[in-house]
């Protein structure tokens, strides 16, 4: 950095120019002259911390937390900053932002921070620990002499979220400065050499100053090279990694199982364990399967999941033993994480030699379910434990599906967020997009639109952007169908959409899914029925089942069959007893059955969940309301005591 802290003023209210400056800066440069201040551009170093989970400190010690708080800045203000001539630029909260002169000196008030901190946490319950991150950026930022503005404040901001708690992540532009100065930064007894160069680091400098590589931003065009500053967290933020924000779906591989005994006979099982599991595994969506002819080298080893990685390019390990007994089979399965080594899930399981022989075998088959679910269910707690632009794409994938499923109303919203930063990160790819369609379906199902025509415009915006990237994407095609039918009630378009879903991709389940709900609303009923069975089909392992059986006991309704109705209803509700429609199914399978009592029952769950609908609102909401399915089916509800006025 030049004379670090001199001011760079633009003559805002004359026509002159910095040489360097290229057009764009010049029109905005014109806006300014409006502001009515004075602003100049200052050469700086910001230093962003804001409190880790300040929400729930709030909500459970709000006394406590907003005093011991308002003591830290305090000292921050009065001690710390002097120490290292930085400046309170303003106190957000639950967050602070300083000024600097040069890069070292925020590092060291970034790490007295961190340890004034770490001592106070010493002798309290960890419940009441406080934790700060911190983000460090050296930039032009504008200055009217008491605050700072623009893009290298903002990017301070950004940095501090990728930190882990008791964290200082700084940019590329920092760490020039700070490269000089490392030295400086060594604790008593040790040896830290300068780094010559912004993008390699010597060998023992790493665990002081680790480049993170290029981070993707939110609203920032272009990744950005960060570097984690003094020693990572013990829940850090950034995991180090290559090929960041490339792959969609995460990449398993199942090695063959080990025989507990060495009986000849027997030593094939493993093998066939192994098959059985990756045939079903292949079937499922947004997973990609290792063949067995390439696992089949790591069978009898110790298992090195770094190396499996390495070599395999897996971001999961299925791996088990097995011993047999009288023609009888006992499985040890595990399923472990190849980004930290941890097992996910692992069980004991029982069956037949014979099983395996068999196309359908059960034993492989409940591997498989449940690899596929521990995998969506770890996806998604590390979503809701790490900052989404250290996350990599198939984790938001994943937890962004799962999700959007989910009953609470702040989990449904976080979906949204893991979207857009899905499409940010993949402009040209229409998957992230075709699933923002799918999420404005399902806020409007579950009755939290607050704006159903806006929604159904924004949902169709959706869809039309990813249909622009891949005009025969099947998801964004039967998404688009679903939009149709769900937000504008045509249901002719709705079919139309959902007919080149699967005319694109015959293998496409919710496609499928999706064409035989239309048909359902339409009161098609045969048709339904052949659609939604040909769906679950298509996907037995799906994550979001319960999903696929709501929808199929709508058209097993379509078509009169009750008893079937009834009996894919209560399936979806003992894997999903948080979703609406699948109680308003059951109840009119049971009112068409004439088991009122049980009705009365199953309506009076569905009212827990949504408690201000009537019939008047739910006709309002379907899009069926005109045509005699949808008619029958608001009388069943109303017979079993659905209120009717709005």
């Amino acid at each position: 950095m030049s004379t670090s802290g001199s001011l760079n003023p633009l003559n805002i209210d004359g026509d002159t120019v910095e040489k360097e400056e290229n057009p764009a800066a010049q029109s905005e440069r014109s806006d300014l002259r409006n502001v009515g201040v004075r602003l100049v551009r200052q050469e700086t170093v910001v230093l962003l911390v804001d409190l880790v989970e300040s929400v729930r400190l709030m909500q459970k010690h709000e006394v406590y937390t907003v005093r011991r708080w308002a003591e830290f800045v305090r000292i921050v203000d009065t001690q710390i900053l002097p120490r290292y001539d930085g400046v309170m630029v303003k106190s957000l909260g639950d967050g602070l932002l300083m000024r600097f002169e040069m890069v070292p000196d925020a590092v060291n008030a970034a790490a007295e921070m961190h340890r004034t901190l770490a001592t106070q946490n010493a002798a309290l319950p960890e419940d009441r620990h406080f934790h700060l991150r911190a983000g460090v950026n050296a930039a032009m930022a504008w200055s009217n002499g008491i605050d700072y503005y623009g893009t290298g404040v903002n990017l301070a901001a950004r940095l501090a979220n990728l930190a882990g708690p008791g964290e200082t992540i700084a940019s590329a532009s920092a760490h020039e400065q700070l490269a000089a100065a490392l030295a400086s930064l060594a604790k008593p007894g040790e040896t830290i050499s300068s780094a010559a160069a912004r993008d390699e680091l010597t060998h023992g400098v790493d665990a002081l100053c680790e480049d993170l590589g290029d981070c993707i931003l939110k609203h920032f065009d272009k990744p950005v090279r960060a570097y984690r500053v003094g020693p990572a967290s013990p829940q850090p933020g950034l995991i180090r990694r290559q090929g960041f924000g490339t792959a969609m779906e995460p990449t398993i591989a199942v090695i063959p199982f080990q025989a507990r005994n060495n009986a000849p006979e027997h030593l094939d099982i493993g093998n066939l364990i192994a098959d059985s599991v990756i045939w079903r595994l292949s079937k499922a969506p947004n997973l990609k399967v290792i063949s067995r002819l390439s696992t089949t080298v790591f069978r009898g080893r110790a298992i090195n999941f770094g190396e499996v990685s390495a070599y395999l390019g897996t971001n999961y390990i299925v791996s088990g033993a097995y011993a047999v007994d009288a023609g009888r089979i006992l499985v040890t399965v595990e399923l472990s994480s190849a980004r930290n080594g941890q097992v996910v899930w692992a069980d004991r399981l029982t069956g037949e030699i014979g099983d395996l022989l068999r196309p359908e075998s059960e034993l492989g088959n409940r591997i498989a379910q449940m690899v596929h679910l521990s995998v969506c269910e770890a996806e998604v707690e590390h979503i809701l434990t790490q900052p989404l632009p250290t996350l990599e794409s198939y984790s938001l994938l994943l937890g962004s599906i799962k999700l959007m499923h989910r009953s609470t109303r702040d989990e449904f919203i976080l979906t949204r967020k893991i979207l857009d930063e899905l499409i940010h990160r993949h402009a040209r790819i229409a998957a992230p997009r075709a699933w923002l369609g799918n999420w404005y379906i399902l806020r409007v199902t579950r009755g939290w639109s607050e704006d159903r025509k806006r929604e159904a415009s924004e949902a169709l915006s959706s869809t039309h952007a990813a249909l622009d990237r891949d005009p025969s994407d099947a998801l964004a095609l039967a998404t688009e169908g679903f939009v149709y039918c769900h937000l504008l009630k045509d249901l002719d378009t709705a079919r139309k959409r959902c007919d080149e879903a699967v005319e694109a991709n015959p293998s496409h389940a919710l496609g499928w899914l999706y064409r035989g709900t239309v048909n359902a609303f339409k009161g098609e009923g045969p048709a339904a029925v052949h659609a939604t069975r040909r769906a679950i089909e298509l996907s037995p392992l799906d994550p979001q089942r319960y999903y696929f059986e709501s929808l199929g006991a709508t058209a097993e309704l379509s078509a009169h069959q009750y008893e079937n109705a009834e009996r894919l209803a209560r399936s979806s509700l003992a894997l999903n007893r948080t979703h609406p429609s699948t109680w308003r199914v059951l109840t009119i399978a049971l009112v068409s059955q004439g088991r009122m009592d049980e009705a009365r029952d199953a309506l009076s769950q569905m009212r827990q969940l949504e408690p201000a609908l009537t019939v008047d609102r739910y006709l309002a909401r379907i899009p069926n309301a005109q045509l005699e399915t949808g008619r029958y089916w608001a009388r069943c509800l109303a017979m079993a005591g659905l209120p009717s006025g709005n």
